[in-house]
């Protein structure tokens, strides 16, 4: 059954789609749309707090603890395949990004056949440094 999107919720959706390489607060959401030409009319920050908890329960959104804070953030969900494969988030630049399966698959077959251990691929996410941030951190 289709669920009824009001016009808030699309707008946030369609944000976050159009930068779905990047996580969000809630206030970092509503600056950012307040600043964006092409919403007229940005929904607020209540209606942020109210909408993300259900765009996460319906599986479009990805929330994690922001680093060295109480916040979260949140991210869009890349397809109807995320939860098929690990992610990596980058605990500098914040970008999420995406195991290819087989490697996935090979790495959940090792933890399991070695610690009889069965991860959840759809909600795991490894912490560490993407090539950017490693390269600008060698540089300094």
């Amino acid at each position: 059954m289709a669920q009824y999107q009001t016009e808030q919720k699309k707008i946030l959706l369609a944000y976050m789609k159009a930068h779905s390489e990047e996580t969000f607060t809630i206030e970092e959401l509503c600056e950012r749309l307040k600043k964006e030409p092409a919403v007229i009319c940005a929904p607020g920050k209540s209606t942020i707090y109210r909408i993300m908890p259900k765009l996460v329960k319906e599986g479009l959104v990805k929330r994690f603890v922001k680093d060295g804070s109480r916040k979260f953030s949140y991210q869009m969900v890349c397809g109807e395949h995320c939860e098929n494969h690990l992610h990596m988030k980058c605990s500098v630049c914040g970008r999420l990004y995406h195991m290819e399966d087989t490697e996935s698959e090979e790495l959940l077959f090792k933890v399991m056949k070695k610690h009889h251990f069965r991860i959840d691929e759809g909600t795991t996410v490894l912490f560490g440094y993407c090539e950017g941030c490693q390269e600008r951190e060698d540089e300094s």
